[in-house]
């Protein structure tokens, strides 16, 4: 399980590599997946309260209803 700072510091170094141009924008979207993956594989186990879940759902169903719509369409 990463913690959230490396998890940050992944993040922060995939936007600066975009930024700089070292990535195309299809190679940033799957470092942006990649990342995602290793940041649900922390948060699965995470001891999370009632409230903070109850925050984060809508954030996850908007998400996630999204991207399936979107790829649905492709």
């Amino acid at each position: 399980m990463e913690t959230s700072q490396e998890l940050q510091q992944s993040f922060n170094e995939i936007k600066k590599q975009r930024k700089n141009g070292d990535l195309t924008e299809r190679e940033y979207y799957k470092e942006l997946l990649k990342l995602t993956k290793r940041l649900l594989n922390s948060l699965e186990n995470e001891d999370i309260s009632d409230k903070d879940i109850k925050q984060q759902i809508p954030l996850m169903v908007l998400f996630i209803g999204d991207q399936i719509d979107k790829y649905k369409n492709r």
